[in-house]
């Protein structure tokens, strides 16, 4: 497709690893092996640059802890001028400020994309962030975050939908879980429910988890329960495991690199945000593996999991509810088989990297012809 390369510029600011950093990565890969010329300004030193070296990925490391860097934003524009970049592609909040005003100075076309389901805030810096001709597309990672913009006031036109996907190869069932089992010290046979999200107080609803696992305990006396990602094995979460009474059941694990396995060790996933989830990678993560999954009904979460299809959904800050449904997958076994099953097909038909990178590619290609991108 040589006569159809673009030079696509990528920015994000990358102080930790998250799921906007692995879906950012897997674009810039996806579309360098379709043949796009890609650049990624990143954190330098940070884990996305690291993996993202090693991936064969152009990086140009750059400080982008601020958003009104003057020098930050003139190299940025240097670089779209060296680079004969036909797209600027942003992918965070500091990255959608720098990158706009770069775009801007160098007139050329600005993506951003957006993955979480809040409003912006009602400023005028957000107002030209979100609302301004500058702006030339929004991919939004769900349908749920598009109607919150669109609810902003951005012209529906502007904004493509282009859902996260997942690595169908890594992600799959049938992987053993023992080892990480065995590691943790959790019992063999003992039913392992688990949350995979890093800890933000607050809105990742780590706290409704640890008060529906009390209430899991009731119904299950011999379930463990399992805390994974960044900071959730940090005092803050040590002092809320103990508040509870949970000391002893509960696992705190950290960050983590080998989630296939930690997925596989699990035997339900048991998400809980309050709200801003614009789709949750980890959700889609757990679903490709064939892991039963209970959520909570909040932001793009209800486009993966099917209610009663693909897994259960319940109301957010409903400890009750959530230990309902994770006690009804962990007795009805053949409802978690048929659940899983479904999700596996889901994902592997709609959610995959491949899916993400065309629909992105689209985006670029209908910008850069003139036609309307969806």
């Amino acid at each position: 497709m040589s006569d159809d390369r673009l030079s696509v510029l990528h920015i994000i600011e990358s102080p930790s690893w998250t799921g906007a950093m692995a879906q950012t990565l897997a674009l810039c890969e996806g579309l360098a092996k379709r043949g796009h010329r890609v650049t990624l300004v990143t954190t330098g030193g940070s884990i996305l640059d690291g993996r993202a070296r090693a991936a064969g990925i152009d990086v140009v490391p750059m400080d982008l802890i601020s958003e009104l860097h003057p020098l930050v934003i003139g190299r940025l524009a240097r670089l779209i001028a060296a680079r004969s970049v036909d797209v600027v592609h942003a992918h965070r909040a500091h990255a959608h400020t720098l990158g706009l005003i770069a775009a801007a100075l160098t007139r050329r076309p600005f993506v951003v994309s957006r993955r979480v389901a809040h409003r912006p805030k009602d400023n005028l810096g957000s107002r030209i962030k979100y609302t301004s001709g500058v702006v030339t597309r929004i991919v939004a990672i769900s349908q749920a975050v598009k109607d919150v913009l669109v609810d902003y006031g951005v012209d529906p036109e502007r904004i493509s939908v282009v859902y996260s996907g997942t690595d169908t190869t890594r992600y799959r069932p049938g992987l053993d879980g023992g080892r990480v089992r065995r590691e943790l010290g959790v019992p063999d046979r003992a039913p392992l429910i688990a949350k995979v999200a890093n800890f933000y107080p607050g809105w990742k609803g780590h706290d409704v988890f640890l008060r529906a696992a009390r209430l899991v305990l009731e119904a299950v006396p011999d379930a463990w329960f399992l805390l994974v990602g960044k900071s959730t094995d940090s005092e803050a979460m040590r002092t809320a495991v103990a508040a509870a009474g949970l000391g002893h059941r509960v696992v705190m694990a950290g960050y983590r690199e080998d989630i296939p396995e930690v997925l596989a060790a699990m035997d339900v996933l048991a998400n809980s945000p309050r709200s801003r989830e614009g789709l949750s990678v980890a959700i889609l993560e757990a679903l490709a593996a064939g892991r039963p999954v209970v959520a909570t009904r909040v932001g793009g979460i209800p486009e993966i999991v099917l209610d009663g299809e693909t897994g259960l959904l319940v109301a957010p800050e409903d400890p009750r509810a959530l230990a309902d449904a994770v006690v009804r997958l962990v007795s009805d076994r053949e409802l978690a088989a048929r659940l899983c099953a479904n999700a596996v097909r889901l994902v592997r038909d709609r959610f995959t990297f491949e899916r993400m990178v065309e629909g992105n590619e689209r985006v670029y290609t209908s910008i850069v012809s003139g036609r309307p991108g969806r």
